[in-house]
């Protein structure tokens, strides 16, 4: 655990022997430890980081420096150093932008293979210092989402750190791949941000307005290589596709975050409003039942139950009627 301030697993054992015990000495410590530990010379590092003190007296023994004391000064110093590494990385950048002598064709890489794609996917998440916009369309780099995972995955680490993540969903994806509870809800329960969209023109990803990604050849069946895109004018008209696609696309409500069960006339229940939800991406009813788990028969029955509930002759009616009383915004 400790390692992210560079104490090794053998410091991490001692320190933490003298956080439990009293004060030692080396010969104590070598008894104590069940690790095999070179106490003398893990003792020096400990003592020159201020994680512990001498005790004066022969033989010498040590005992341990709180750890809110001595550990947050070692947290200070990394975030001083960090804080210095991005420094420089941003004066980098910099004069990677400004240089002439580039050509024009480094402007953009291409990345080949699905895990190679997922990887640098994931790199580029993880660099985002601002937010992530994506279009999600097949194809895709796995066979099937692991709704196992979803709350540990690059997404939801940088949703927890305040990242802001924009997610169009292309309704191919959502009758092909996407489920609706474990995955789709799960995330915007995270904070993300959805939207749906039938016939979105390409797969895209966009971390701040730094870089992109986007499928070599859109059209193809299967995810082959993607083009990595740096700042230029591809990059911009890129960040400016986005933006309109994400004016014309429908929100998706999240049923977790309303506390009505629709006992009230006002307040639509979990059920219709993932129905709804559902109605509104354009999806076949076939498509509607998976992401239910229900059947065809049981979508039928609750999409006129909610008919007539909204008092509705056609689904775009529902829909009408539900924005009207403020059920999907």
């Amino acid at each position: 655990m400790l390692d992210l301030l560079d104490l090794t697993p053998h410091d991490q054992a001692v320190y933490e022997t003298l956080i439990d015990g009293p004060a030692m000495t080396h010969a104590e410590l070598a008894a104590t430890v069940t690790a095999n530990v070179e106490v003398p010379s893990v003792m020096a590092s400990l003592e020159a980081r201020g994680l512990v003190s001498r005790i004066p007296g022969t033989p010498a023994r040590f005992a341990a420096v709180a750890p809110e004391i001595a550990l947050e000064a070692l947290f200070l110093e990394r975030e001083r150093r960090l804080k210095q590494a991005r420094g420089y990385v941003r004066q980098l950048s910099a004069r990677f932008q400004r240089s002439d002598t580039r050509d024009p064709a480094e402007l953009v890489e291409i990345v080949s293979g699905r895990l190679a794609i997922r990887q640098r996917s994931e790199q580029l998440q993880g660099s985002a210092r601002d937010q992530f916009r994506g279009v999600d369309k097949p194809p895709y780099t796995v066979d099937t989402v692991d709704a196992t995972v979803v709350e540990d995955t690059v997404e939801a680490r940088m949703l927890r750190t305040g990242i802001r993540y924009r997610v169009i969903y292309d309704t191919a994806g959502l009758e092909s791949f996407h489920q609706l509870r474990p995955d789709l809800e799960a995330g915007m329960a995270l904070g993300e941000e959805a939207r749906v969209l039938t016939n979105t023109p390409t797969k895209l990803i966009i971390i701040d307005d730094r870089i992109a990604m986007i499928p070599l050849e859109p059209a193809s069946a299967s995810l082959v290589s993607m083009i990595v895109v740096h700042p230029s004018g591809l990059l911009d008209a890129l960040c400016s596709l986005f933006e309109d696609l994400w004016r014309r696309a429908l929100p998706l409500a999240l049923p977790q975050a309303r506390t009505g069960t629709g006992a009230s006339p006002d307040e639509p229940t979990d059920e219709e409003l993932r129905l709804l939800n559902l109605l509104a991406t354009g999806i076949t009813d076939d498509a509607i039942a998976k992401h239910l788990g229900v059947s065809h028969r049981t979508v039928q029955r609750r999409l006129r139950a909610l008919l007539d509930r909204l008092d509705a002759e056609t689904r775009f009616q529902a829909g009408l009627q539900a924005n009207r009383r403020g059920w999907l915004s």
